[in-house]
């Protein structure tokens, strides 16, 4: 497959006029338009960038990943195409130990059509209670391995993030866990600075949803959001939906971080491409208003972001490069789940994962493998 006249997205500047060559799934070549085989079809328009890869995301359209369902799995995965979602990690909230294992059996079993499930993003219980968000309180425990190990057993071996808060965990837990093959992740949590480090002493350095639902910026103690500015090894998931973070907050973040220090996610619930209303997460009653997802006593319960929307809107916010976005939504949480070999920027040899907007950033096909899965 030969696609021309197309605005490329690599990970540091944009081809304009370019072309790309798809050879069984993969990227075979790409460049300007006046080294272009003859032949190919012309998407005069679009731009190109890497399918965005969501690691952080309860559900859409309905369904939840919690919901222990394999079809409403499937569904999710081809939701989530729709927005220029090429892989994401399936992610489970705080609920009963029974609960969490049969939605995590079921996704295992999960074919995943449409968007490829990169594994799973475990969200709790191992957290701190005083920030719990709209995780479920009378769920949430103390980790340990044993724990773990059934929950792993029961998702296969897919479980990559553990959202965990390190300040509420024993020191021979977190030492057990950072050697398993899983990515952990500071959140919900109250730690302070001393804490921080010693995480990053073990090889924790990653943040879920900076500044919501952890301690935040005080000037003789940093907290968990400060010590996520101020150390550049930390990646700092960030949900840019305007809500869960203001504009200028997210202009804060993208100078301080950088485009290499950030991960965009959605953090969307079963409510994201529905109407305004009551919806459920975890157990708990969620009442969406004007698109904001909050539990009855007002805590925001996850979003209904979808992921060109917050393409979309760190641009605005932040004026950032394409490039730079591209990294933020594709390459970066591709480096953190070890497959940037594989995925997560346009070079020869990557899987063919990709999304081609317009110029208003909509999105008009997603490409995952070599095959368009979506096409408006």
């Amino acid at each position: 497959m030969l696609i021309k006249d197309v605005d490329i997205v690599t990970e540091e500047t944009v081809l304009h006029d370019g072309y790309i060559v798809i050879e069984n799934g993969r990227i075979k070549d790409f460049g300007r338009a006046e080294a272009a085989p003859a032949g190919g079809v012309s998407l005069a328009g679009l731009i190109v960038m890497p399918g965005f890869i969501d690691t952080h995301v309860h559900g859409t359209k309905g369904d939840d990943f919690s919901d222990a369902n394999p079809q409403a799995n499937n569904r999710i995965s081809e939701n989530l195409v729709k927005e220029g979602v090429s892989g994401f990690l399936a992610t489970t909230t705080t609920m009963s130990e029974e609960d969490v294992l049969r939605a995590l059996e079921a996704l295992a079993e999960s074919s995943s059509p449409g968007a490829k499930n990169l594994g799973i993003h475990l969200e709790g219980p191992f957290i701190n209670a005083k920030f719990k968000g709209a995780q479920n309180e009378s769920h949430i425990q103390k980790g340990d391995m044993e724990t773990f190990k059934r929950l792993q057993k029961a998702a296969r071996g897919l479980i990559r993030i553990i959202t965990l808060a390190p300040e509420v965990q024993d020191e021979a837990f977190l030492e057990a866990l950072a050697r398993e093959d899983v990515i952990i992740s500071m959140g919900h949590s109250d730690a302070k600075a001393a804490d921080v480090k010693k995480a990053l002493s073990l090889g924790i350095s990653r943040v879920t949803h900076c500044f919501n639902a952890m301690r935040g910026i005080h000037h003789r103690d940093l907290g968990l959001a400060g010590m996520a500015l101020a150390h550049d090894e930390i990646m700092a998931e960030v949900i840019a939906d305007n809500i869960h973070l203001a504009p200028d907050t997210l202009r804060l973040l993208e100078k301080t971080k950088g485009a290499d220090g950030i991960t965009l996610v959605s953090d969307a619930i079963r409510a994201k491409g529905l109407e305004d209303g009551t919806y459920s997460l975890g157990g708990l009653d969620v009442v969406v208003r004007d698109g904001v997802a909050r539990l009855t006593d007002g805590a925001l319960a996850g979003s209904t972001l979808r992921m060109d929307e917050a393409l979309a809107n760190m641009k605005k916010a932040a004026d950032a490069t394409l490039p730079a976005l591209a990294r933020m939504l594709s390459l970066n949480p591709a480096k953190t789940l070890g497959i940037a070999d594989e995925t997560g920027s346009i070079a020869i040899g990557k899987a063919a994962d990709l999304v081609f907007l317009d110029d208003g950033l909509a999105v008009k096909k997603t490409m995952v493998d070599g095959q368009i899965v979506f096409d408006q």
